[in-house]
Protein backbone atom coordinates (compact mmCIF):
# COMPACT_ATOMS: atom_id res chain seq x y z
CA UNK A 1 0.00 0.00 0.00
CA UNK A 2 3.04 2.26 -0.12
CA UNK A 3 2.73 2.61 -3.88
CA UNK A 4 2.53 6.12 -5.38
CA UNK A 5 -0.92 5.28 -6.79
CA UNK A 6 -2.44 5.39 -3.31
CA UNK A 7 -1.13 8.83 -2.38
CA UNK A 8 -3.07 11.72 -3.94
CA UNK A 9 -1.49 15.03 -4.94
CA UNK A 10 -1.69 17.99 -2.55
CA UNK A 11 -1.00 21.64 -3.38
CA UNK A 12 2.17 23.28 -2.14
CA UNK A 13 2.01 26.61 -4.03
CA UNK A 14 0.13 28.47 -6.78
CA UNK A 15 1.83 30.53 -9.46
CA UNK A 16 0.55 32.65 -12.33
CA UNK A 17 3.63 31.79 -14.39
CA UNK A 18 4.49 28.23 -15.48
CA UNK A 19 8.25 28.87 -15.33
CA UNK A 20 8.02 29.95 -11.68
CA UNK A 21 6.22 26.72 -10.86
CA UNK A 22 8.86 24.71 -12.71
CA UNK A 23 11.64 26.38 -10.68
CA UNK A 24 10.00 25.30 -7.41
CA UNK A 25 9.35 21.86 -8.91
CA UNK A 26 13.07 21.48 -9.73
CA UNK A 27 14.06 22.66 -6.24
CA UNK A 28 11.80 20.09 -4.58
CA UNK A 29 12.79 17.30 -6.98
CA UNK A 30 16.45 17.93 -6.08
CA UNK A 31 15.45 17.39 -2.43
CA UNK A 32 14.00 13.96 -3.31
CA UNK A 33 10.31 14.95 -3.33
CA UNK A 34 7.83 13.49 -5.83
CA UNK A 35 6.49 16.73 -7.36
CA UNK A 36 4.67 18.06 -10.42
CA UNK A 37 3.51 21.40 -11.83
CA UNK A 38 -0.14 21.06 -12.77
CA UNK A 39 -2.55 23.26 -14.72
CA UNK A 40 -6.11 22.02 -14.30
CA UNK A 41 -7.41 23.49 -17.57
CA UNK A 42 -10.23 20.94 -17.72
CA UNK A 43 -11.60 21.94 -14.33
CA UNK A 44 -11.18 25.65 -15.00
CA UNK A 45 -12.77 25.62 -18.44
CA UNK A 46 -15.64 23.22 -17.86
CA UNK A 47 -16.36 22.93 -14.16
CA UNK A 48 -15.43 26.41 -12.95
CA UNK A 49 -16.64 28.35 -16.01
CA UNK A 50 -13.16 29.62 -16.87
CA UNK A 51 -11.92 31.84 -14.05
CA UNK A 52 -10.19 35.01 -15.19
CA UNK A 53 -6.67 33.93 -14.15
CA UNK A 54 -4.60 30.95 -15.16
CA UNK A 55 -2.91 29.33 -12.21
CA UNK A 56 -0.31 26.61 -12.08
CA UNK A 57 -0.25 24.39 -9.01
CA UNK A 58 2.93 22.87 -7.67
CA UNK A 59 1.80 19.61 -6.11
CA UNK A 60 3.49 16.87 -4.12
CA UNK A 61 2.29 13.44 -3.07
CA UNK A 62 0.56 13.48 0.31
CA UNK A 63 3.26 11.26 1.83
CA UNK A 64 5.95 13.74 0.67
CA UNK A 65 4.18 16.88 1.92
CA UNK A 66 6.05 17.17 5.23
CA UNK A 67 9.36 16.59 3.46
CA UNK A 68 8.53 19.40 0.99
CA UNK A 69 7.49 21.78 3.78
CA UNK A 70 10.67 21.03 5.70
CA UNK A 71 12.83 21.61 2.59
CA UNK A 72 11.15 24.96 1.91
CA UNK A 73 11.34 26.07 5.57
CA UNK A 74 15.07 25.25 5.73
CA UNK A 75 16.13 26.75 2.39
CA UNK A 76 13.52 29.51 1.89
CA UNK A 77 13.73 29.37 -1.94
CA UNK A 78 13.38 32.90 -3.37
CA UNK A 79 10.85 31.68 -5.94
CA UNK A 80 8.24 31.45 -3.15
CA UNK A 81 8.10 35.25 -3.19
CA UNK A 82 6.40 34.95 -6.61
CA UNK A 83 3.78 32.45 -5.39
CA UNK A 84 0.24 33.58 -4.64
CA UNK A 85 -0.02 34.32 -0.90
CA UNK A 86 -2.90 35.19 1.37
CA UNK A 87 -2.86 39.00 1.76
CA UNK A 88 -3.86 38.65 5.42
CA UNK A 89 -1.59 35.97 6.87
CA UNK A 90 0.93 35.31 4.06
CA UNK A 91 0.11 31.60 3.83
CA UNK A 92 0.66 29.59 0.65
CA UNK A 93 -2.30 27.35 1.54
CA UNK A 94 -4.54 29.04 -1.03
CA UNK A 95 -7.28 27.65 -3.27
CA UNK A 96 -8.31 29.29 -6.54
CA UNK A 97 -11.12 29.23 -7.45
CA UNK A 98 -12.50 29.07 -3.94
CA UNK A 99 -15.03 26.27 -4.47
CA UNK A 100 -14.61 22.82 -3.01
CA UNK A 101 -13.49 19.91 -5.14
CA UNK A 102 -14.72 17.33 -2.64
CA UNK A 103 -18.51 17.65 -2.80
CA UNK A 104 -20.90 18.03 -5.72
CA UNK A 105 -23.77 20.12 -4.28
CA UNK A 106 -21.74 23.19 -3.14
CA UNK A 107 -20.04 23.24 -6.54
CA UNK A 108 -23.40 23.24 -8.35
CA UNK A 109 -24.73 26.02 -6.10
CA UNK A 110 -21.63 28.10 -6.73
CA UNK A 111 -21.92 27.53 -10.49
CA UNK A 112 -25.46 28.85 -10.46
CA UNK A 113 -24.26 31.93 -8.61
CA UNK A 114 -21.50 32.44 -11.18
CA UNK A 115 -23.84 31.90 -14.14
CA UNK A 116 -26.30 34.50 -12.81
CA UNK A 117 -23.42 36.87 -11.89
CA UNK A 118 -24.26 36.79 -8.17
CA UNK A 119 -20.88 35.36 -7.19
CA UNK A 120 -17.43 36.06 -8.64
CA UNK A 121 -14.40 33.77 -8.58
CA UNK A 122 -12.19 34.40 -5.59
CA UNK A 123 -9.25 32.93 -3.70
CA UNK A 124 -9.64 31.18 -0.37
CA UNK A 125 -6.99 30.88 2.34
CA UNK A 126 -7.09 27.52 4.11
CA UNK A 127 -5.12 29.00 7.01
CA UNK A 128 -7.13 32.10 8.04
CA UNK A 129 -10.24 31.46 5.87
CA UNK A 130 -10.02 34.81 4.11
CA UNK A 131 -11.72 35.08 0.70
CA UNK A 132 -10.44 37.71 -1.73
CA UNK A 133 -10.46 38.52 -5.45
CA UNK A 134 -7.31 37.67 -7.36
CA UNK A 135 -5.98 40.95 -8.72
CA UNK A 136 -3.52 41.32 -11.62
CA UNK A 137 -0.83 42.00 -9.02
CA UNK A 138 -1.67 38.92 -6.95
CA UNK A 139 1.87 37.58 -6.88
CA UNK A 140 3.14 41.01 -5.70
CA UNK A 141 1.25 40.88 -2.39
CA UNK A 142 3.54 41.92 0.42
CA UNK A 143 4.10 38.89 2.56
CA UNK A 144 3.83 39.55 6.30
CA UNK A 145 7.01 38.83 8.25
CA UNK A 146 7.92 36.46 9.73
CA UNK A 147 7.07 34.30 6.73
CA UNK A 148 5.70 30.87 7.67
CA UNK A 149 3.87 29.66 4.56
CA UNK A 150 2.41 26.42 5.93
CA UNK A 151 1.48 27.38 9.47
Amino acid sequence: MNSWRYHPWVNVAFFENLNDGRILETFLRDKGVDVRTFNDKFLQNFLFLCPPHVTFRVQVRRDHFQQAVQAMDEAHPPILEKAIHCPSCGSLRVNYPQMTRKFFLPTVALHLGIIFRIIAHACYCENCHLTWNLSPDAAKVRVPRPFFPFK
